[in-house]
């Protein structure tokens, strides 16, 4: 029987206003100032210096390395601040998440490092719907690339791959990873781009499919 219902984070349960307004406009925009390019410039340079790094090593999700790596004056911190207005759910994300924490114990598990992760979480109102969050990064130095990751989970909230349910925006971090310690996983995908058994449109979808799973 399912126990715990896992979502990820960004792209899942907040929008990516406030990832672009940080990583790229808010960064960008530090980064043209400290070495006098225009933004657009600064843009180019960010973006090429983060797909460098790639989403499948930890750098990539840590401000303060890359706070380090571009050289910027000040405080990540007040830039996390400026854009911490922009952090929003999705529409569905409140009734649903009210509705399947009365069921079942509900947890996140992001790539994003905590300090931004925590920050999300009480901007949004979410925290309250929540048992548990943890940061691949910053909990366990992993990017949540395999199937060994999802076990070391397992093993943190002492349950089997049979109790829990875990669905994300990303079709390797979110579906492929966990399938393979045998967790239940499904693949959230708003653009309409997949189909298939596993892939739901929203999380109203998702939901509805583990309520009706629980009463069959």
């Amino acid at each position: 029987m399912v126990k715990i219902i896992s979502f990820d984070l960004d792209g899942t349960l907040i929008n990516w206003d406030f990832a672009n307004s940080l990583w790229f406009e808010g960064m960008s925009r530090r980064y043209a100032q400290r070495w006098g390019i225009d933004n657009e410039k600064a843009l180019r340079e960010v973006t090429s210096r983060y797909d460098g790094v790639g989403m499948e090593r930890i750098e990539w999700y840590d401000i303060r390395y890359w706070w380090k790596e571009f050289d910027l004056p000040g405080d990540w911190r007040e830039l996390v601040s400026e854009c911490r207005p922009n952090i929003k759910t999705y529409p569905e994300v409140h009734e649903v998440l009210e509705k399947l924490s009365r069921r079942f114990e509900v947890i996140v598990i992001t790539n994003g490092a905590r300090e931004l992760a925590e920050v999300e979480i009480e901007q949004s109102g979410i925290g309250r719907y929540l048992k548990r969050v943890f940061s691949a990064t910053s909990d366990f130095g992993l990017v949540k690339k395999t199937g060994a990751f999802y076990s070391e989970v397992l093993k943190r909230v002492g349950t089997a791959p049979h109790e829990i349910v875990h669905v994300g925006d990303n079709w390797i971090f979110d579906y492929l990873a966990p399938k393979e310690t045998g967790i239940k996983a499904f693949f959230l995908d708003r653009d309409g781009k997949r189909s298939g058994k596993d892939v739901v449109k929203d999380l109203r979808e998702f939901s509805n499919t583990i309520l009706m799973d629980r009463q069959t």
